[in-house]
């Protein structure tokens, strides 16, 4: 029995885009003294015609300014990210990112932002196809700038953006503004010749630029020789001329020449040098404004206004652009004009204020900006500006404030902001403590016991508050959440009782977390044997976690409905779910662990329809994800199944190996005992049963952590080896209970298992007429669900019964049926005679028969088969209906199976 999948980040909420700070959307201005570049704007002319252009310099060599200068001079749409280090969030980047997008056309990714407001987010090829095909839309060329993308080091994002630019339309181009070469498959796009690359080299200025900035920043006439000297002290660094123009301002030609003849040493150096002397040089209103909001990413005159506690910041600003003091204006948002400070310049400002103010002022103008975020909205910002004064006591319930707006679709960010605040703050707020055991929960290893008990202390927390403060509805969702965390320990007795728990706590209206505990429930139905009751607890669970628009919780439903129905034969349906689990299971790496029992539920139908190769196929996969997810659970199963297969085909030495070698590498001892049941079953097999009273005694003792299925499959282990044995008494005194209560709790499949073992009990026993009963009611029932596998597996015993039986058969579909599986034994499993097709007479078809039937096989139409064998459909159909007929079966399936069984094709 494979373990489902359980709900993730269980809560959504709507993602407002309201809520983002709309400065970062908008394009810097340019200020009146920039420097024409007509060379680098027909090249970047020129990237119009690729996919990605790449602008990538160190600070101050003008790399914004240049993209700005282009999208002003041209008419083409373009749109304006500018990231900061919190946009590593994938949900809070691509929620930018598509909020940018939509001013093009409020249609575009409106699916993609939506999606984005889930609480945890799908593979980034299904978060960002939808956008991709809304983008075909457009008709004409669009420009997506990015700035600032050094500060990008999620390597989700960067992979979603790698996606996103090797498919984009050929209207849309990316253009991606950073200090530094992100790790996008660059080398890939200038193979293609669809990157335009613009670097340090190419925006340096050279002599007669500088000659222009010079005297566009200068009211003087500088000697040529001066000119060149400086280009050549700051390498055409547009910053560090900017600077020394600044400091060159008020200047006599001596001062200068001095000046210049001094002017050296590294960038950094010349930079914090060169702005402090600028700063010095302004008046002290200019330096308190300066000093008060250097810290500030993006700034607007009512902010500045809070934080210097004047009401000239408009005016301060104004200045400030106009003497081109290191500070850019960016587009308006309605009635306010945002700034940000060039970071160069802000840095070595910062510098000078914690000389000069010292950290307590420092911590105060951060609350002050704090304050007035929140007042205005901007809660991220709000937050981070307390988290840096550390003001713990305001960011928990700023937090507070987030989580109920947001829920968990940041949980990124919020458990960035968590890792950075004392715990002991966070135990006084029970929301933020289950919401944080949430959050570590899903974005580390919840296989290891170390989650587990790193979770706990905010659950402890969290549960003794509502304890006492009889909060029954919040207290119902954590232990409906306990019950997720124990359940990835492998305690299910543990989540079982927490779920029952929780049900009893929970409000009718709790659709998410009442569906999240009956799929905890329906799991121990389902292992408890009570197939038909688990199918109505999954059924109103999948119900439940629909309306909550939960779609990790109704794969998990499926998954366990898809366990339903293979207990009840029916394999079909079990692999339509496990085929839709393996299509819809996409998005970060836990969903691997769907994907992981997706395939080995489909290897087990595989193996029961006796598909061995297939079934390798799958369960080889199934093993892989397990190992690479760390799933114990999986790895057991996968392995177990592989080993079964490594029997089925002859290989008793090998499959016995690999059992035997999990003892070693499965650490959860709660998995043991699964172990030593499949080791007994192989040796017993193997017809090695000296060795197993050891065995006997384990399963002998009363286990109360044992799930009921396991105790089944125990059971069925010992009844072969006491028929091994010659105690064919004890197996059907042992079979007898359990052959009731799987035919009254609706497992067809261990149903059969019992019929089957009772009838080999019986048949050792040399009670041929109570043997054939019960073979025969085991082969109308695994005739009936399409079981191969259950007989197969009990070799040469079974072998025998059915050729011992076979001319005892009520009717032909049975004979047809047995003799299919004694053509599935290998030779060494038969009896010595053997059987043949003889055994069942068979008319004998015509060669043309044989062609159409080898064609019916391969899955063909009739029309297809007409077409092939250049005969008209209506003589097809003849030959099918008296194919039907000979082989007395009623439809292609039935055809197939007895054609591939007897051999015939």
């Amino acid at each position: 029995m494979s373990k489902v999948s359980m709900s993730k980040l269980p809560a959504t909420s709507s993602h407002s885009t309201d809520k983002l700070l709309h400065a970062k959307l908008m394009a810097p201005r340019l200020h009146a003294t920039i420097i024409p570049r007509g060379d680098l704007l027909t090249r970047l002319d020129i990237g119009l015609t690729k996919k990605l252009i790449l602008v990538t310099a160190p600070t101050g060599f003008g790399k914004t300014t240049l993209i700005s200068m282009w999208i002003a001079s041209r008419d083409f749409p373009t749109v304006w990210v500018t990231l900061d280090e919190y946009d590593n969030d994938p949900a809070r980047f691509w929620t930018y990112v598509c909020s940018a997008l939509r001013t093009f056309d409020s249609s575009l990714g409106k699916t993609t932002l939506s999606t984005l407001a889930t609480p945890q987010l799908p593979s980034f090829q299904n978060l960002l196809l939808p956008l991709i095909n809304d983008l075909t839309r457009l008709r004409e060329a669009h420009i997506l700038v990015l700035d600032e993308f050094h500060v990008i080091s999620s390597a989700q994002i960067i992979d979603g953006l790698s996606y996103l630019i090797q498919h984009l339309p050929e209207t849309l181009h990316v253009v991606l503004i950073s200090r530094s070469e992100p790790s996008l498959p660059l080398g890939i796009l200038r193979a293609r010749d669809e990157l335009m690359d613009i670097t340090a080299a190419d925006l340096r200025f050279d002599v007669s630029e500088t000659k222009t900035f010079l005297h566009k920043a200068l009211s003087l006439n500088i000697s040529p020789e001066i000119i060149t000297r400086l280009q050549e002290r700051t390498e055409g660094w547009p910053a560090g001329l900017r600077l020394a123009a600044l400091s060159l301002q008020n200047r006599n030609a001596n001062e200068i020449e001095t000046f210049i003849q001094t002017f050296s040493g590294s960038h950094r150096y010349v930079s914090d040098y060169l702005i402090k002397e600028v700063f010095e040089s302004q008046p002290e209103g200019m330096q308190d404004f300066l000093l008060k909001t250097c810290f500030l990413n993006r700034l607007t005159a009512s902010l500045s206004d809070a934080l210097t506690e004047t009401n000239d910041g408009a005016a301060m600003l104004e200045r400030l652009e106009r003497d081109n003091l290191f500070v850019v204006q960016l587009e308006r948002s309605g009635n306010s004009i945002w700034y940000r400070y060039n970071p160069l310049f802000a840095e070595s400002i910062q510098y000078l204020t914690r000389q000069r103010l010292g950290e307590e002022a420092i911590q105060k103008l951060f609350e002050k900006s704090s304050d007035w975020y929140e007042y205005h909205g901007a809660l991220e910002d709000a937050i981070e500006t307390a988290l840096t004064a550390k003001l713990f006591a305001r960011v928990m319930s700023l937090i507070e404030k987030f989580i109920e707006i947001r829920d968990l679709s940041e949980g990124y960010t919020i458990g960035r902001w968590l890792e950075n605040v004392p715990q002991q703050e966070i135990f006084q707020h029970p929301v933020i403590c289950f919401t944080y055991g949430q959050i570590i929960l899903y974005s580390t290893d919840r296989f290891a016991p170390a989650t587990a008990s790193r979770i706990e202390p905010y659950l402890r927390t969290a549960e003794s508050t509502w304890r006492t403060e009889k909060n029954h509805p919040r207290l119902g969702q954590l232990l409906s959440f306990r019950g997720i965390v124990v359940w990835w320990q492998g305690d299910f007795q543990k989540a079982f009782e927490y779920a029952r728990q929780s049900l009893d706590e929970l409000p009718e209206h709790d659709v998410l977390w009442r569906g999240n505990s009956l799929l905890i429930l329906s799991y121990e139905a389902l292992n408890e044997g009570r197939i038909l009751i688990a199918q109505d607890l999954i059924l109103e669970a999948r119900a439940l976690l629909g309306a909550a628009q939960n779609i990790f919780g109704v794969l998990a439903a499926i998954q366990l409905l898809s366990e339903v129905f293979y207990w009840q034969g029916e394999f079909e349906q079990a692999e339509q779910l496990n085929q839709q689990i393996l299509t819809e299971a996409v998005g970060d790496e836990s969903m691997l662990d769907d994907q992981g029992i997706a395939s080995l539920e489909l290897a087990n139908i595989a193996y029961e329809r006796n598909e061995l190769e297939q079934a390798e196929q799958f369960a080889t996969r199934a093993l892989d994800l397990g190992k690479q997810r760390g799933n114990e659970l999986l790895q057991m199963q996968a392995s177990i199944r592989i080993a079964q297969l490594y029997f089925a085909n002859g290989d008793s030495a090998r499959a016995r190996e690999l059992v035997k070698s999990l003892e070693a590498t499965i650490k959860n001892p709660v998995l043991l005992r699964e172990i030593q049941n499949a080791q007994a079953l192989l040796s017993i097999r193997a017809n090695d049963i000296s060795s197993l009273e050891g065995w006997v005694k384990i399963v002998s003792i009363e286990n109360q952590n044992a799930l009921h299925v396991q105790k089944e499959r125990e059971a069925f282990t010992l009844a072969r080896l006491r028929i091994a044995q010659g105690k064919t008494d004890e197996a059907l005194d042992l079979l007898q209970a359990w052959k009731v209560d799987s035919a009254e709790n609706g497992r067809v499949r261990s149903q059969v298992e019992a019929l089957i073992l009772g009838a080999l009990a019986y048949h050792a026993d040399s009670n041929s007429s109570k043997a054939n009963e019960l073979l025969i009611e085991a082969l109308t029932l695994g005739h009936a669900k399409g079981f191969r596998r259950i007989f197969l597996d009990e070799g040469t015993r079974m072998a025998a019964l059915l050729q011992a039986t076979l001319p005892s058969l009520p009717n032909r579909t049975l004979s047809l049926f047995a003799t299919t599986l004694l053509h599935s034994f290998s030779p060494e499993e038969m009896p010595l005679g053997g059987v043949t097709s003889s055994e069942v007479q068979i008319e004998a078809l015509s060669q043309q028969e044989v062609r159409v039937l080898r064609l019916l096989v391969a899955g063909m139409s009739n029309a297809d088969i007409a077409r092939e064998l250049i005969v008209s459909t209506n003589t097809i159909k003849t030959h099918v209906k008296s194919i039907y007929r000979k082989l007395n079966v009623k439809s292609r399936d039935e055809a197939r199976e007895v054609a591939r069984g007897l051999k015939l094709v």
